[in-house]
């Protein structure tokens, strides 16, 4: 009697149905919001595949875990299930996939089929950043910009758009932009050379340096500060 087909063959027959929909849908083999409205057999066709990689899944085919979870997660031919989403992703994330740790990373940050946890969101972001994944290395520079998730620090954001443009991020080019233009109205300070004066230190009054960073508190605007390098060799915030 014949085998079944191996994850890797569902995978490659789902994938080819998925790629045909998707380049008929107009989202060109991606991912996003753009509805599928598909006629009665394209949606037989679609059930189909989707099966078949949800199969390859189970098989252990970690590269089906980011295309179901992108079905579930954008409901691409389903109707958005961010739970059963999130339950692929992982699969895909815990096994080391840097696609599906982002998108793990991303889902704690949204609250998307879980409570929003920052801190989850954070450490899974830093496991695909340590592999180099653009997307994720970005977001990583808009918590540090919008302290959510991290201390705020506008120093560690720009570092973070810097390298994620670098790998070739289009949205990181944005954030940087939108950061720059930030500091330029928000910290005009950043990056010059300053004296300090008024400060609860009267030791400090009179010091120079560098202003390193801006820590940003949206929500609180009293609390937000300056990281001043002295010459010395010391910081201070201010």
């Amino acid at each position: 009697s014949r085998l079944p087909p191996g994850p890797e063959k569902l995978f490659e027959l789902a994938h080819r149905v998925w790629w045909k929909k998707s380049r008929a849908m107009g989202t060109d083999g991606k991912f996003n919001p753009r509805p599928w409205k598909l006629s009665a057999s394209e949606q037989g066709e679609m059930d189909g595949a989707i099966v078949m990689l949800q199969e390859a899944l189970d098989q252990g085919h970690i590269r089906a875990a980011e295309f179901v979870g992108g079905i579930y997660g954008w409901g691409h031919g389903v109707a958005v299930d961010y739970r059963r989403s999130m339950a692929a992703y992982k699969v895909g994330a815990e096994e080391g996939d840097a696609r599906c740790q982002h998108q793990v990373g991303m889902m704690y940050y949204h609250g998307h089929g879980v409570d929003v946890d920052y801190k989850q969101a954070r450490a899974w972001l830093e496991k695909a950043a340590a592999q180099d994944y653009p997307e994720a290395v970005g977001a990583l520079g808009s918590m540090y910009c919008d302290g959510e998730g991290a201390t705020p620090s506008w120093r560690r954001a720009r570092e973070y758009f810097e390298r994620a443009i670098e790998l070739g991020s289009s949205r990181a080019v944005e954030n940087m932009q939108d950061l720059t233009e930030g500091i330029q109205k928000v910290a005009p300070l950043m990056d010059k050379r300053v004296e300090l004066h008024g400060t609860s230190g009267a030791d400090m009054n009179g010091k120079r340096g560098v202003a390193t960073d801006y820590h940003w508190y949206p929500a609180d605007r009293t609390k937000e500060r300056y990281t001043v390098k002295l010459d010395g060799g010391e910081a201070f915030k201010v």
